[in-house]
């Protein structure tokens, strides 16, 4: 009772001293300006309330989401009763909804509805486990389905007609994935087929059936078909770069054809059927400027239902007019992200997401034509009077590429030489979003709120512009691609948004290499730098990589080089911030996940070894039980306090200061 009554008096006393300590801005464009209100750090991080991830069951009768039970994340699952749309359960007061308790990465449906199946990395990194619970009763017990230490295990399907899924494991060689099929039932599991060491894909259609397969060979990829006669056999009916996309979507229920997004023979990435005897394309829909990023096709039929495409804002085509009519409704005719996330098997029910750039909700649709019903949202959504808004804007490089990105801008001041955070997407093959599910998530309207003006921009080598602008960045790291985001800089500064004197870099994974590359290879553009999980040493990334990127490796030493090749690690070097450590002239915070798979803390340990060395200025901070990118709350609680409290000294923005949620943080 004393070490209690001690531990919670010393508690009260530090909130008590801490409590208050927020600062206000001191940058000239922002003191004395009526700013909103300032936004806690755990109500972007924290939420208990927000939900998400709804999705149907096959048979319609259940729903499950992202959740959490008290302050433990969670998936839940309840029938769906029709007076009800809050996700807690049938207003009658008889819910039967329950929890898995989980730090979960996604989860799937078995096709006979009665399992939920459940993918986490428990510690972030990426030994992934599918975990089984079962729908209809009291437990909330979980099943490790896959429990073999130091596998990267993932859901591909489930097998229609059974409680059966299909399941990727690179157990029997860390390099390739394996295909098994698995019973949560029995617990019994089979391998299908083993991978000779080049298979990168597995067709499987909803029966189980292995279909097709791509095998990557140099820089080909290779369309092949089992032999009907010898199951063991393979035959290659289409042949295309390795560089291409092909992403196979669903197989036709023949088996013969199946749809796919493609940009084979094409710049833009299209909605095509493939033939699979020929490999041949059937072009069905395209749109001219970007590529398409998603479609969703029928249960029953598997023809097209919804294709979506991102210009600037989010573009949607509908192919069927009720449902348009329906869709259309949800967005109040303003910008909106909007994707189906899952339909039952007799198409009478759909779960369907509406995002914007302030948050995004989840709706339950029915096929009678009855009201959408809301079902769950995220944390932005409660705070959405408070946020800033994004908007697309475009920019031409100095080599006269067009680069796409976003601003947001902060609420309540005048939009003119305002400190600035440039915020750096990773990948780097992958792209910003003017939505809520964008690659750096609340960031943009966290850093909005405390006062600064945020600019991402989708530079050379970003996904959805097409092949050729992702070609631009094949040996273009801390090159072009760093001239891209220069570019976006002097942009900003030229239009009057930005104060030059008062500009940050940030960013993780790729971000975080970029951040270090601003740091060191340009240090007089930067006030300070924020790197989160970055690269620094290119060479030690392919070298120390996880044992499962042996078949994507061409892909970056065409872009960045093999460091075998003595000549080739000579330039990668020269294109590493490690080396440069000494010309770094400004405040750098560096932030790691321990267990990171993918960017080892190696990375960072190396970085800040040589900026202390050199004399220059670094914090450090690490997280554990987290990898690339933070699961735990506490620990982005901690990521975004010290980036407020960073950001507010070397740019000028206002921190909110100690936030109570802390004392939490740090019993976890």
């Amino acid at each position: 009772m004393t070490l209690k009554t001690g531990f919670t008096s010393a508690c009260l006393v530090a909130v008590a001293l801490l409590a208050g300590c927020a600062t206000a801005p001191s940058h000239p464009s922002l003191a004395g300006q009526t700013l909103p209100d300032l936004i806690p750090v755990r109500d972007f991080v924290a939420s208990t309330r927000s939900t998400g991830g709804h999705s149907v069951s096959p048979d319609g009768k259940k729903l499950a989401w992202f959740g959490s039970d008290g302050i433990s994340p969670a998936i839940w699952v309840k029938s769906i009763d029709p007076g009800d749309g809050t996700g807690e359960g049938p207003s009658d007061g008889k819910s039967d909804a329950k929890s898995f308790i989980i730090q979960a990465r996604y989860y799937r449906w078995s096709a006979n509805s009665e399992y939920l199946f459940i993918v986490a990395d428990a510690g972030g990194d990426e030994d992934a486990h599918i975990h089984a619970g079962l729908v209809n009763g009291a437990s909330r017990a979980l099943v490790d389905l896959t429990p073999y230490a130091k596998t990267n295990s993932h859901f591909l399907r489930a097998v229609s007609g059974s409680a059966d899924i299909i399941v990727t494991s690179n157990r029997r060689d860390k390099k390739v994935f394996d295909l098994y099929r698995v019973s949560p039932v029995t617990g019994k599991t089979d391998m299908l087929t083993s991978n000779p060491g080049n298979v990168g894909w597995w067709g499987v259609d909803k029966a189980g059936l292995l279909r097709a397969r791509m095998v990557l060979e140099g820089d080909n990829s290779l369309l092949q078909l089992p032999d009907p006669a010898d199951p063991s056999a393979w035959t290659t009916t289409a042949k295309a770069s390795r560089f291409d996309s092909l992403h196979f979507i669903e197989f036709d229920d023949d088996g013969t054809s199946a749809w796919a997004l493609s940009n084979r023979g094409r710049d833009k990435q299209a909605l095509v059927k493939v033939n699979l005897r020929t490999g041949e394309e059937t072009l069905e829909y395209a749109v001219e400027d970007v590529d398409l990023e998603s479609v969703r096709l029928k249960q029953k039929t598997t023809v097209p239902l919804i294709a979506t495409s991102l210009p600037g804002y989010p573009r949607m085509e509908v192919f069927d007019p009720d449902l348009r009519a329906r869709l259309a409704a949800l967005t109040a005719g303003k910008p909106a992200d909007v994707h189906i996330t899952s339909i039952d098997d007799n198409e009478r029910q759909m779960t369907v997401f509406v995002g914007t750039d302030k948050g995004g909700k989840n709706y339950l649709l029915k096929s009678d034509s009855s009201p959408p019903e809301q079902l769950g949202e995220g944390a932005m959504n409660r705070m959405t009077h408070l946020l800033a808004d994004t908007q697309p804007i475009r920019y031409t490089s100095r080599d006269g590429l067009v680069i796409n990105g976003y601003l947001t801008l902060p609420v309540g001041v005048q939009a003119r030489h305002l400190p600035m955070v440039l915020l750096v997407h990773g990948g780097p093959w992958a792209r910003d979003r003017w939505s809520a599910g964008n690659t750096n998530r609340s960031m943009q309207k966290f850093l909005a709120n405390r006062g600064y003006a945020v600019l991402q921009v989708n530079y050379r080598g970003s996904t959805g512009y097409g092949k050729t602008f992702v070609e631009k960045a094949v040996g273009e790291f801390a090159g072009k691609m760093h001239d891209d985001l220069i570019d976006g800089v002097d942009w900003a500064v030229k239009s009057g948004l930005a104060d030059p004197a008062r500009v940050a870099i940030y960013g993780a994974s790729y971000g975080g290499y970029a951040a270090m590359v601003g740091a060191t290879f340009t240090p007089d553009v930067f006030a300070c730098a924020v790197n989160i999980v970055g690269v620094t040493h290119l060479a030690r990334l392919l070298e120390t990589a996880p044992a499962y990127w042996e078949l994507g490796k061409p892909w970056w030493t065409r872009f960045v080089g093999d460091p075998a090749n003595p000549q080739q690690r000579a330039a990668m070097d020269a294109k590493s911030p490690l080396f440069k450590a000494d010309q770094a002239k400004k405040p750098v915070l560096i932030m790691h996940g321990v267990n990171d798979a993918r960017v080892k803390l190696e990375q960072s340990d190396l970085m800040v070894a040589a900026l202390q060395k050199a004399g220059k200025p670094v914090d450090y901070v690490t997280f554990q039980g987290d990898g690339h990118g933070n699961q735990k709350w506490n620990n982005n609680l901690t990521m975004y306090r010290k980036t407020e409290d960073f950001l507010a000294t070397c740019l000028g923005g206002r921190s909110s200061g100690f936030d109570y949620y802390q004392l939490a943080s740090w019993m976890f």
